[in-house]
């Protein structure tokens, strides 16, 4: 029989070993490093201007996915973006403005932002997503980026997500209120939504077990991915 609507079975297979997957990338051996890694405030302002770095690579990796998807795809990217490139009401700017001030607000200088470079361990692995989302069959592409929203999602990950472990640590470590920490607040709140209104774009597109396939083989590649980026950020800060 010829399905000719999407598989809700198939979508709720999916979005549990989704689930599953976020959860399961806190117990890999890349984030315990990064988790378990002493912090100082030269470590913190360090991750905290790669991310800047990140949060420009995700833009480029959401618009490859944006160029090969069908149409209704295309808009809930587009809405997706607008908090991400242009005003984000929850946080008064743009992510990458947020994430830049929080740098500041951790004393990276102005000065440093405008000169900062990502290093060669984390601009390799902004590379690989970039290979990933422009290389790969949309719907690889699209699930993978879904996928490292997911893993952010407070809602469904047990002891909280990437934002809300890294705003507690640097609290819990270095004493900063946690109001200074912006960009943290606002993802942790931001990304359960984005997760939740992208993944109907997934689910949408489940027509088959090949497309269930497709879109597990892109989760995987960016937990991969999300992992080697943890790892790399995790060694240039024990090597500080």
């Amino acid at each position: 029989m010829i399905a000719t609507g999407p598989r809700q079975d198939l979508a709720e297979r999916l979005g549990s070993e989704l689930t599953q997957l976020a959860i399961s990338q806190f117990a890999s051996d890349e984030f315990k490093l990064y988790f378990e890694t002493p912090l100082t405030m030269d470590r913190a302002r360090f991750v905290a201007i790669q991310m800047v770095f990140y949060n420009n690579n995700r833009r480029e990796g959401w618009a490859y996915v944006q160029a090969k998807a069908p149409w209704d795809v295309k808009r809930a990217i587009w809405q997706h973006e607008q908090d991400e490139l242009f005003h984000d009401p929850r946080a008064g700017s743009d992510h990458r403005a947020l994430m830049s001030k929080q740098a500041v607000a951790l004393g990276v200088t102005e000065a440093d932002l405008a000169s900062a470079e990502a290093t060669p361990l984390v601009e390799a692995v902004l590379a690989g997503f970039n290979h990933m989302n422009a290389s790969e069959q949309w719907l690889a592409s699209l699930t993978g980026a879904h996928f490292l929203e997911r893993r952010n999602n407070s809602d469904i990950i047990p002891g909280g997500a990437m934002s809300k472990r890294w705003r507690d640590k640097i609290v819990r470590e270095l004493g900063v209120r946690e109001d200074v920490l912006i960009a943290s607040n606002v993802h942790i709140v931001a990304d359960v939504d984005h997760s939740d209104a992208i993944w109907e774009a997934v689910a949408g597109a489940i027509f088959s077990d090949y497309d269930y396939q497709t879109a597990l083989r892109g989760a995987y590649m960016a937990a991969r991915l999300d992992r080697a980026f943890r790892g790399a950020l995790a060694h240039e800060m024990r090597v500080r």
